[in-house]
Parts: structure tokens; C-alpha cells; sequence
């Protein structure tokens, strides 16, 4: 009985032994090109060798710059609102101002009308911005592009979010306008010319506050990615509504993005890529061999000049 222990001891220790020499294969990679420098629409053959089990790309552009990826943060001097607008009914005798933008960085974040202190907590800005007269369905203004830190009214602290509202207010007694909105982009631009987006309309989680709680109509934040105010006739109870975006970080933006081309299953000798702008170019492909026993990784830089 102590031999067969023994024998099974042993046996295990082999074994472990076995299966820590196990290594995963080291990776070479190696890209290259006929020639460094191209037109705008050619294609780019890059030519891969050591059929890493995974390959991501970075083609230097604005976006998916390897130097970029681990970046959540960037300051800038120019940070700027576009947004547009579709207005369709009621005059503006009848209802003035029926449509506000304003901006909070004292918003408490709480979205009840017991929270909106318009005098104390909000700015309005709409004057620094273009809105859309009455138009077709189709027809959107767009606001003009305005950098943020040039707004000496809201004398923007870059360290703090920022909330921005649009302000319904609808008298009852005449045509109520409607007011869509389908483009609201905040970017900022680096200073190495990249522009980079902090919100858009799609992620600027919109909560809409009934100021006056009878208001019989609601902001509606449509699927198509349209913020929608539907105003009414002359018989329609009067609406005053805010649509809020969530707190926003100015210095917060995306990490740069590569894209996976060739998983495990596939072989890759080479890749075609165009670039449709003029630029110098630093394209970076980035290999990996991984399976339970650890990992290899390989990193190739190349740059392209297109003109």
C-alpha cells in the first residue's frame, strides 16, 4: 500500500511537472508594404507573416491611433455644442421662447421639479445658437458649432460636469409649436487636431422634468434617435417641460479603437486597406497567441505616407 502511494505520488508530480513546461508559442510577427507611400483610394497591401492566432489593426487615423487606446482623458481649449433643430406650427407672437438651451454645472442631478432652481442653477445660453424657423418635417437647422469655453455667461469650469436642458414652454390659447431635435453632438478637440466626441444624442441620457406638473405633454426620446416635442392646438393645456442630459465630463472621451481582423480560425498572409485622406499614417498591427498556458504578443508599427 505505502509503494502503490508512493507510485501515485509520484505519478503526480510528474505530471504537474509536465504541464508547467508547457509554454504558449511565441509569436513573430512581421508586416510590411512594396512602398511607403500612396495616393487618397489606393489600395494598401500589407503583407503578414507568423499567422498570430489573433491580429487587430490601428490604421493611424483619427480614432484608432495605437498611441491612443489606453486614453480616457484629454484637455483641450476648444470644446464645442452642435445640435439642430425642426420647428413646425405656432407663431412667435403667440408663443415666444417656446424653445430654451441651457446649461447647469450646480444641477444637483436630481430630475423632479422640486429640484429645477432656473434662477440660481442655470444658464441660458440659446442666444449663442441658432434655432430653426417653422419648416417641413425633413428640414433641420443645424445651431452653428459654438465652443463652450467662449461662452462668458456660463463661464464653463472644465473640472465639473455639465448638464444641458432643453426648456419647453407652451402657452395654452393658441398653436403650441413642435420642436424636434435629432443631432446634439459635444466634442473636443485635442491638440494634436484630433476632435473627439464627449456625448451625442444617442448617449446623453435625456430625462425629461414636468416644471409645471399639469403639462399634458412629454418629451418623447425616440428610437430613432430624435428628441421629440409635439406642442399642440390652441385647446391644449399650457406645457412647461425640460428635457436633461445626464451630467456630462468634458475632459472624458473614448479610448481609441483597433479592429480585430483574423481570429484562430482563419490564416492570414495579407490585409488591404485604403485610406480616403491625405495624411502620414502610422499603422500599427497588433498579434496575440493566447490559450490557457499564458500569452504572446507582438506589436508592428508601420508608416504610410498618402498624398
Amino acid at each position: 500500500m505505502r509503494f502503490f502511494n508512493l507510485f501515485i505520488a509520484v505519478a503526480s508530480l510528474l505530471a504537474l511537472s509536465a504541464c508547467e513546461k508547457q509554454e504558449v508559442a511565441s509569436l513573430k510577427l512581421d508586416v510590411s508594404t512594396s512602398r511607403t507611400v500612396y495616393k487618397v483610394n489606393d489600395t494598401v497591401t500589407f503583407n503578414i507573416s507568423g499567422n498570430p492566432d489573433q491580429l487587430m489593426i490601428y490604421s493611424g487615423e483619427t480614432g484608432h491611433k495605437y498611441i491612443y487606446k489606453d486614453r480616457n482623458q484629454a484637455e483641450s481649449d476648444l470644446i464645442t455644442l452642435e445640435f439642430a433643430t425642426n420647428r413646425r406650427y405656432g407663431l412667435d407672437a403667440q408663443q415666444p421662447n417656446s424653445l430654451r438651451l441651457l446649461a447647469s454645472q450646480t444641477f444637483n442631478g436630481v430630475y423632479s421639479a422640486e429640484n429645477i432652481n432656473e434662477a440660481a442653477d442655470w444658464v441660458d445660453i440659446t442666444s449663442a445658437f441658432t434655432l430653426s424657423g417653422i419648416r417641413g418635417d425633413d428640414l433641420y437647422v443645424s445651431s452653428g458649432v459654438v465652443n463652450l469655453t467662449q461662452l462668458t455667461s456660463l463661464g464653463l469650469d472644465k473640472s465639473k460636469p455639465i448638464f444641458f436642458a432643453f426648456k419647453y414652454n407652451g402657452v395654452t390659447g393658441s398653436t403650441q409649436p413642435r420642436w424636434w431635435i435629432n443631432k446634439f453632438d459635444v466634442n473636443t478637440t485635442t491638440t494634436d487636431g484630433q476632435v473627439l466626441g464627449v456625448a451625442s444624442i444617442a448617449n446623453a441620457a435625456w430625462k425629461q422634468v414636468k416644471v409645471l406638473p399639469q403639462s399634458p405633454v412629454n418629451w418623447v426620446f425616440g428610437t430613432d434617435n430624435t428628441v421629440k416635442f409635439q406642442g399642440g392646438g390652441a385647446a391644449v393645456l399650457s406645457n412647461h417641460v425640460w428635457a436633461i442630459t445626464k451630467g456630462l465630463v468634458l475632459t472624458n472621451v473614448q479610448p481609441d479603437k483597433g479592429v480585430p481582423i483574423k481570429d484562430i480560425r482563419d490564416r492570414m498572409d495579407e490585409y488591404q486597406y485604403i485610406f480616403t485622406k491625405p495624411g502620414i499614417y502610422k499603422v500599427t498591427f497588433v498579434g496575440a497567441n493566447i490559450n490557457i498556458y499564458g500569452e504572446s504578443r507582438a506589436v508592428k508599427e508601420l508608416e504610410i505616407t498618402v498624398n
